[in-house]
């Protein structure tokens, strides 16, 4: 019985929050692409949850392990075509890190079940670091930092 209760107890040690944090930064990843850059472009994703398909124009499609689908939209503009699309997983979201020709990135927050856009963050042209999470705080370009709880700029 003691050694069950040890076992137990080391169990809940380890995989304790307190050491889940301790994990470093998390990078976003890029998404991969097919189709023509000038005609039709998709990006596709996998998270926990399920897969993801995003069309150059915002549209958006999920696919459910059950084959469930349900499409989303991301704000690209009337005109205007997404060019890369960078994406992580964390605290039960999916973050969106989309380049839009000639605009810029833009930052989006997702819930994943149902596919509501919890805040977006447009941030212009960024140059440098790739994007990562660290804590509270989404790390973009050169230095800029999002607040992951409501898309604010930090730093």
């Amino acid at each position: 019985m003691k050694k069950l209760l040890l076992l137990c107890l080391l169990t809940c040690l380890l995989l304790s929050p307190a050491s889940a944090h301790a994990s470093g930064p998390e990078s976003f990843m890029l998404a991969e692409t097919s189709g023509d850059p000038m005609a039709r472009m998709f990006f596709f994703f996998s998270t926990s949850a399920g897969g993801y398909v995003i069309r150059h124009d915002g549209m958006g499609e999920f696919t459910s392990p059950n084959k469930m689908r349900r499409v989303f939209y991301v704000n690209a503009g009337v005109k205007s075509r997404i060019e890369r699309v960078y994406f992580l997983e964390h605290d039960h979201d999916v973050f969106l890190l989309y380049e839009i020709r000639g605009q810029g990135f833009v930052l989006v927050r997702m819930e994943q079940t149902k596919r509501k856009i919890r805040w977006s963050a447009s941030l212009g042209n960024l140059t440098g670091e790739a994007p990562s999470i660290n804590g509270d705080v989404v790390r973009v370009g050169n230095g800029v930092e999002i607040s992951t709880a409501d898309g604010s700029v930090v730093k």
